[in-house]
């Protein structure tokens, strides 16, 4: 029988006494830019191995700091407060490879991540499949979801988000599936991105995007793929945020900005 072998990370800042996550959520609408990166700046991650995925620990950074700032600077924390705010309170990620078979274990390239705060709260899920995988992408998400589920039972709804993360071009039966289930239709259902019960959590996919993108070539080729790679840039595809238009001279605290489009 083969041993599965899980992992965790411990986050923390660098300099507890700096500005951090925690500062921009207690006062989120006089946070700037340059406060977004200082207090991403200040995280640390520590692995407990040096063999975790390389896409895993990229997908922890990326729901600790990439989605964090950009869902301040989006608005869209507005949308999804009861998860943004969570991220702040994040001290270690538990990583459980995903296994099949009951007489003989096989171990998938798929993981699922469990975002733990310092009193044991689970308030963030995650899902990553690698490249690799080949078995049916919405059946390992329908699998996720039942464990979410059962989470949720058992712990009066504590988990308030979930991210599933995936290699471009990202499998259209789970972006399908999700749109239906939060009612995509619905501008306003759209950047809530709520799942319904039993699970009642904001959902977001995050697509792999690869080194061979250019970053004004992102949204036209985000269909193409090289499953040959595992790192790259990764970005939320669902809900998409959309490029801030603004014919005003540019300023550099907010030159990155995007905003909710609801067209």
């Amino acid at each position: 029988m083969s041993v599965v072998n899980s992992f965790s990370v411990i986050v923390k800042n660098a300099e507890p006494e700096a500005f951090n996550l925690g500062s921009v959520t207690q006062a989120p609408r006089s946070a700037a830019a340059r406060d977004l990166e200082a207090a991403c700046e200040n995280l640390v991650f520590e692995p407990s191995d040096n063999k975790i995925p390389d896409l895993v620990l990229a997908a922890i950074k990326f729901v600790m700091t990439g989605y964090f700032s950009d869902a301040h600077q989006s608005g869209l924390y507005n949308r999804q407060l009861r998860l943004w705010e969570t991220i702040s309170k994040i001290a270690v990620v538990e990583v459980q490879p995903v296994t099949k078979g009951f007489f003989q274990k096989v171990t998938l390239p798929v993981y699922e991540l469990v975002f733990k705060t310092v009193t044991g709260k689970v308030p963030i899920v995650a899902l990553v499949i690698e490249p690799s995988a080949t078995a049916s992408h919405l059946e390992l998400l329908k699998d996720f979801l039942a464990k979410v589920a059962k989470i949720q039972a058992q712990s009066g709804n504590q988990v308030k988000g979930a991210f599933v993360v995936c290699d471009s071009p990202f499998p259209p039966a789970i972006l399908s599936f999700v749109e239906k289930a939060i009612g995509a239709e619905d501008p306003v259902a759209r950047f809530d991105s709520i799942l319904p019960p039993p699970y009642q959590v904001h959902i977001n996919l995050v697509v792999n995007l690869h080194s061979k993108f250019k970053k004004d070539e992102i949204q036209e080729d985000i269909s193409e793929s090289d499953s040959g790679l595992v790192t790259g840039r990764l970005q939320l595809l669902h809900p998409q945020l959309r490029a801030k238009k603004n014919t005003e001279p540019k300023d550099d605290l907010n030159s990155s900005a995007v905003q909710i489009s609801f067209q």
